[in-house]
């Protein structure tokens, strides 16, 4: 039997490319097997449990967790995806009486030496919709063998209006039925870049608050973004057409991997604006093969292979 422990911890998380505050935050580095995820539909959740932005697939990486307790460390992880790809705000899991661990492993979880944290979040918003994806993230945990998280999302409902209004209008106007699935994605990633500028400043400063542009926001209504702005414009894109992708990051850089056919390809539209000297042209990172972004070998697209093993595919 586990002592009631009367205290509580919290601890706020970031997720990709944001500012990072964790109390006593670390990681355990191989508790986690990232592997391939399969396209299946898991359907244990409740509906009434999710939003219109779930992304209805069971992953290898990570599953979406829908017990009420949580029995040992894999639980935990996905019971943060879950929480994130449902597009809640706030929940809590039940710490079964099994899981003795718990505390050890949210010390770990919670240390000093929490850079693997910080890449497990930023991996878990990578693979839901850009919606449900978040600025930081709260657990709190001690009485009552409960752990809680509170989600601080990356959009605004009124920003996720007025994206949604635009991602609407240019699909009606520039997509038809007929067109075949890789010509959609061709329109719309020239649309971005024809409508878009990359934010020099941000590059410069990252502290400048000019424009939203790490978020689709700045991408689609200010016309200016980041690498983050500009994948996750057009996952929503992608997402909206009911083309299966997600985003692919590494410390530095982000980018979308899209499903075509059978395959992945690598879909970088802030290379394709492009956005250096380097002479690249507009379509050179459109729909591209692992195998080709290797020998282009321009240093920006190093990526997990344990993560984002279905890149390799």
């Amino acid at each position: 039997m586990i002592k009631k422990n009367k205290s509580s911890i919290i601890i706020l998380i970031t997720g990709f490319l944001s500012t990072f505050l964790i109390i006593f935050c670390a990681v355990k580095k191989d508790d986690i097997i990232h592997k391939y995820y399969e396209y299946t539909i898991d359907k244990k959740y409740s509906k009434a449990e999710v939003n219109e932005y779930y992304l209805d697939y069971k992953f290898d990486y990570v599953s979406n967790y829908t017990d009420t307790t949580i029995k040992n460390y894999d639980d935990l992880i996905n019971f943060i995806y879950f929480a994130l790809n449902s597009g809640t705000t706030t929940t809590e899991r039940y710490i079964d009486s099994s899981y003795t661990s718990y505390l050890n492993d949210l010390k770990l979880l919670t240390s000093s030496e929490g850079k693997k944290l910080r890449e497990i979040i930023s991996n878990l918003n990578n693979f839901v919709h850009p919606y449900n994806s978040s600025n930081n993230i709260k657990l709190n945990y001690g009485s009552e063998y409960k752990i809680g998280i509170t989600i601080n999302k990356a959009y605004e409902e009124e920003e996720i209006k007025e994206i949604n209004n635009i991602v609407d209008k240019v699909i009606k106007e520039k997509i038809t039925n007929s067109m075949p699935t890789k010509e959609k994605i061709k329109v719309i990633h020239d649309y971005i870049i024809d409508n878009t500028e990359y934010d020099k400043l941000k590059y410069i400063n990252k502290n400048d608050t000019t424009y939203k542009s790490n978020t689709a926001y700045g991408v689609l209504v200010q016309g200016y973004g980041t690498c983050n702005g500009y994948a996750d414009a057009m996952a929503i894109f992608l997402n909206k057409m009911n083309i299966i992708n997600h985003k692919i990051s590494n410390d530095e850089h982000i980018w979308n991997l899209v499903y075509l056919d059978g395959n992945w390809y690598h879909l970088d539209l802030t290379w394709d604006d492009p956005i250096s000297d380097i002479n690249v042209g507009r379509d050179t990172y459109f729909l591209i093969t692992n195998a080709t972004l290797k020998k282009i070998n321009d240093g920006t697209h190093n990526f997990d292979t344990n993560v984002y093993s279905d890149a390799l595919k």
